[in-house]
């Protein structure tokens, strides 16, 4: 009994003990902690470094936007925020405290501010309002840009010229620029909002010489959409002479770009008033034998050469352009003749041989149901006992139904325009055997695979990638 007695004792003693050193510890950290504390207590001077900095360097519209802003010497218990009154078309979502450790190691807060921007523009918030044990201190807001989300920006053509001028389509008004004539202006054409350029091409003004300087692939090459920039990126630099002094028109420069949402998009040049006046000289020596202007050879070849030259051959954008217009002759109500004479005006313009019409779907909904009217009016009078007048109302829905069957199994068949490219075999780029298909052929597609159509091409078939074709819709 004296012996449990003792033990017992001893494990009393052992608890008391380890309590003491316990409670000990604890007392030493505190007062080690309230020593940092008050060694490193938050002052005016860290306020007036602080600022709230955006997350990422570019905002969209419609997309939440982060900001952070990071206070040293403060527990997250000790910081209470209060928000200002934020411009129009900014929505505050929500904020969060969290704890932060500076590159020292001492303790600090992190808040964490979420918005939504509705429009597009510079926007510079009021001061943050921070309360750090209980004392008030303003903080800043980093000013921000904001754009239009790239999912629904429209790509850009831009035309700079060496002079400066800028033409750009969402101008306010149509821009003007004067040249002279016989005098070389040289401009470089900008892609923006884009990710990347896929197909580019032009006409040369009529009476004029336009030359593409340098073509800037380096700086084409294809982006992420994530890579997101407002940079505008030079696509092409070129020289136009204009000879006739007058109202002119700036070269058609036609691109076909990959937006941000991942649409293909076809661009065109600005629209810009151009006046052309006669060239400034001052007092010019001519030699006797250069009497002759510079460039009067442009206008003096031959009529063969001529011809040669003003001979037009397609381009892919002429092919896209040649699919969209006979997609409009299929989808037409109104107006078809005009649509599909516009349509034969542009393969003839691009050099592309005219092929058969697309057929229309109005026409063929039109005689769908004049089909259904026939056979509802021949089992009316079948009804009547009119067997003359149900017999010849009956022939005529019968031919009228052989004939909407043609046009509804012609409506349904999938056709495209060949843009260019080979067709294979097998949907593989490794096929050995390959055969060109001229560029503006409409085809027909049979099947398709992710990457690849089979189409039905001079009686042949074969695999081409989509790339290639423009479909008709």
């Amino acid at each position: 009994m004296e012996k449990h007695s003792k033990r017992a004792k001893g494990r009393v003693a052992v608890g008391l003990l380890t309590a003491a050193l316990y409670l000990l510890s604890a007392q030493n950290s505190r007062n080690l902690y309230s020593q940092n504390t008050q060694a490193a207590a938050f002052t005016w001077a860290d306020a007036e470094k602080l600022e709230a900095l955006p997350k990422d360097d570019i905002f969209f519209t419609n997309n939440e936007a982060q900001f952070i802003l990071r206070i040293p010497k403060a527990l997250p218990s000790d910081v209470q925020t209060e928000l200002p009154v934020f411009p129009e078309g900014v929505a505050f979502n929500s904020s969060k405290k969290s704890d932060y450790i500076t590159k020292d190691g001492s303790a600090g807060t992190e808040v964490d501010l979420w918005f939504t921007f509705r429009q597009t523009g510079s926007f510079t918030f009021p001061p943050l309002v921070i309360y750090v044990k209980g004392r008030r201190y303003p903080v800043k807001f980093r000013s921000v840009e904001v754009y239009e989300n790239p999912r629904t920006i429209n790509p850009r053509l831009i035309i700079v010229f060496d002079s400066g001028e800028t033409i750009s389509a969402d101008a306010k008004k149509t821009p003007a620029i004067t040249l002279e004539s016989d005098k070389a202006a040289r401009f470089t054409v900008y892609l923006q909002y884009a990710l990347q350029a896929q197909q580019f091409a032009w006409n040369i003004p009529k009476d004029s010489i336009f030359t593409e300087i340098k073509r800037f692939a380096e700086k084409n090459e294809a982006r992420r959409p994530s890579e997101f920039t407002t940079e505008k990126i030079p696509i092409s630099y070129f020289e136009w002479i204009p000879f006739a002094t007058g109202p002119a028109s700036l070269p058609e420069i036609r691109m076909m770009v990959t937006a941000y949402s991942g649409r293909s998009v076809y661009l065109t040049s600005p629209e810009c008033a151009v006046t052309v006046v006669p060239q400034k000289k001052e007092a010019p020596s001519v030699n006797a034998g250069q009497k002759e202007p510079v460039y009067a050879y442009a206008f003096t070849e031959d009529a063969a050469a001529n011809k040669a030259k003003d001979k037009k051959t397609y381009t892919p954008f002429d092919c896209a352009e040649i699919a969209r217009l006979r997609s409009e002759e299929r989808r037409a109500f109104l107006g078809l003749p005009k649509i599909r004479a516009k349509r034969i005006q542009a393969e003839s313009a691009a050099g592309i041989r005219t092929a058969a019409s697309e057929t229309n779907y109005c026409f063929v909904l039109i005689v769908l149901s004049a089909n259904a009217l026939l056979i509802i009016l021949a089992l009316t009078f079948a009804g009547l006992k009119k067997r003359f007048e149900a017999a010849v109302i009956g022939v005529a829905a019968l031919c009228l139904f052989f004939l909407s069957a043609l046009l509804s199994n012609a409506a349904l068949k999938r056709y495209g325009v060949v843009v260019g490219g080979e067709i294979s075999p097998i949907p593989e780029d490794s096929a050995i055997t390959k055969s060109a298909v001229n560029g503006g052929s409409r085809v027909q597609i049979k099947q398709e695979t992710q990457d690849w159509y089979y189409i039905v091409y001079n009686e042949n078939g074969g695999w081409i990638k989509k790339e290639n074709l423009a479909l008709i819709k």
